[in-house]
């Protein structure tokens, strides 16, 4: 048993990832994620009231976006809309979000540290878990041709009507990444994936499928929920916590997902911010086979295979 102890303690000291070094200031960060925003506001005031009474009344909201998190409802939790992010229609006409500005911070955050492109035009984008938009506004500002996947229904469909509104071709499919799309074998340069890895029961399924999806070259973006303590560790709350949190990495844990699953190690990065929660970045060097089979959840299925 000491030998087998000092083995996971000699892998744990072996493996770490590096945070990322800033390639620009945060002033500049947010400077770029507000003009790629400012591309999305309406023309005029009369447009923007039109916008946003028309959104209201559509998809209006089941709780304060203030207290979402802590409103007791019956209703499950897909079933049950608030707005996502923060949203400026323009000239005055604003829509508060239970997330806030979580999509301009953390968008900043991954400019400032290099792992989110300054430019991802003629970049085709893969935006995992949209919620109403807010992500998918960021990207598509920035250049990117975005596809978008939500699988909260109503969450997809205000998306989606948000996007139409605005003028913005960006597809908005309403389903799980779960869902299988082999067709989509190698089709992105990103993937972006903000607040969805630790709402999902199987991670690693999660991260191979994205990879399945990239490029050789591609880059992959995630954030989400952490932990803390040394070794490699999750925290686990499921449904006791509203939200369906499952799994919750440390830096090492967060880091291996991404190595497991296809994400060239020397490329990996983690970052643990200022309020907890981690951001990571790997690339897709080339095509690989799932490094283990055994236990995977998806047996016999391409995604074992070179992709």
């Amino acid at each position: 048993m000491t030998k087998i102890i000092d083995r996971i303690r000699d892998i744990n000291q072996l493996q770490t990832f590096p945070e990322p070094q800033p390639v620009m200031s945060t002033g500049t960060a947010d400077e770029i994620v507000a003009k790629a925003l400012s591309q999305w506001q309406a023309a005029t005031p009369e447009i923007a009231n039109q916008i946003a009474s028309t959104l209201a009344q559509e998809f209006p909201d089941q709780a304060q976006p203030d207290n979402f998190w802590h409103s007791e409802s019956s209703v499950a939790f897909r079933d049950f809309f608030v707005w996502g992010h923060n949203h400026d229609f323009g000239h005055g006409f604003t829509r508060a979000g239970a997330m806030g500005p979580r999509h301009t911070e953390i968008t900043s955050e991954a400019l400032r540290l290099g792992m989110l492109p300054p430019n991802l035009e003629n970049k085709q984008v893969l935006d995992v878990g949209c919620w109403s938009g807010g992500d998918l506004l960021v990207l598509a500002g920035l250049g990117g041709r975005v596809t978008a996947i939500e699988e909260h229904p109503i969450a997809a469909r205000a998306a989606r009507r948000l996007t139409a509104l605005l003028g913005l071709d960006a597809p908005v499919l309403e389903e799980s990444l779960f869902v299988d799309k082999p067709e989509w074998k190698g089709q992105f340069d990103y993937a972006y994936c903000s607040g969805v890895i630790y709402h999902v029961t199987d991670p690693m399924l999660l991260l191979r499928i994205l990879f399945a999806y990239l490029k050789v070259g591609g880059e992959v973006f995630i954030e989400t929920k952490g932990t803390t303590g040394e070794g490699s560790i999750c925290s686990y709350s499921g449904t006791l916590e509203k939200g369906w949190n499952w799994y919750a990495p440390n830096e090492t844990a967060f880091g291996r997902w991404l190595v497991d699953a296809g994400f060239d190690e020397q490329t990996v990065q983690v970052y643990r911010r200022d309020n907890g929660r981690l951001l990571a970045y790997g690339r897709k060097t080339e095509a690989r086979a799932l490094r283990e089979t055994a236990g995977f959840s998806r047996p016999g299925s391409w995604l074992e295979g070179v992709v």
